[in-house]
């Protein structure tokens, strides 16, 4: 899990990068509204999904394996007063609890951040192990069709530009794809400015895998889930694009 990328100024500005990003928060908010037991978020970064699913009274907890963004989910949990919402600092493709949950679940495409088949088979069984009897695993993935036609970007283009209280931030990208390993390796330039002066300057790299729907399934099933189903009816399912799958243990 590339777990170094996501901290300090990349973490305190994280939610302004993803301001206008709402369709993952209303998609797991409704499924979770009148759910009965308790949640785990695994890659719950800054808590854009754990703090909406916890303000509806929803018992829920959070794994990330960087600390920075998980003092963001305190931050924003102690201003609004949410009590007994448990954070662990671990990575999601091999951590260790004390207690089990009714359901567990990944959104986003952070799965996909996991590069190795291995990784992926030692989160999913682990999210298993981690699961009550009656529980279900539940998450998103997506297939990068626009960087996979084209295989490579040279040169950096601007992918975010955000501002707030005078300060600046602006996200590049350039990247290469493997489309024999199904790896997108990315590169970012992270600037910010203030007073329109360049006050840091980040770069770094970040790689993500995709994985076929069939694959997927594949490894669900290697992973010991008894039923498995594809939620094609889902807000966020888009046929050969994007997919929901919910795994029961």
């Amino acid at each position: 899990m590339q777990s170094q990328h996501y901290k300090g100024l990349i973490a305190e500005w994280y939610d302004d990068w993803l301001m206008e990003q709402a369709d993952d928060i209303n998609y797991y908010s409704a499924f979770f509204k009148d759910f009965k037991g308790r949640v785990l978020e695994l890659a719950c970064g800054t808590g854009r999904l754990l703090i909406p699913i916890a303000k509806l009274g929803i018992p829920i907890d959070g794994l990330d394996s960087s600390e920075d963004m998980l003092s963001v989910v305190r931050g924003k949990a102690g201003k609004l007063g949410l009590a007994g919402i448990e954070l662990f600092s671990q990575p999601m493709e091999k951590f260790d609890l004390a207690v089990q949950y009714d359901a567990i679940f990944i959104a986003s495409g952070s799965f996909q951040l996991l590069l190795t088949i291995e990784e992926a088979l030692n989160s999913l069984r682990c999210i298993r192990s981690y699961l009550l009897e009656t529980g279900f695993f539940l998450v998103d993935i997506f297939v990068p069709w626009g960087e996979i036609i084209k295989q490579e970007q040279e040169y950096y283009q601007v992918t975010r530009d955000v501002s707030r209280d005078g300060k600046r931030s602006i996200v590049l990208e350039r990247f290469k794809v493997n489309i024999r390993k199904q790896i997108k390796q990315g590169t970012y330039r992270y600037e910010f400015y203030e007073q329109k002066h360049l006050t840091d300057c980040i770069v770094d790299d970040l790689a993500t895998r995709w994985y076929w729907k069939d694959e997927f399934v594949s490894l669900l099933n290697s992973a010991g889930f008894s039923k498995i189903e594809v939620l094609s009816d889902s807000s966020l399912y888009d046929e050969g694009c994007s997919f929901v799958f919910k795994a029961f243990k």
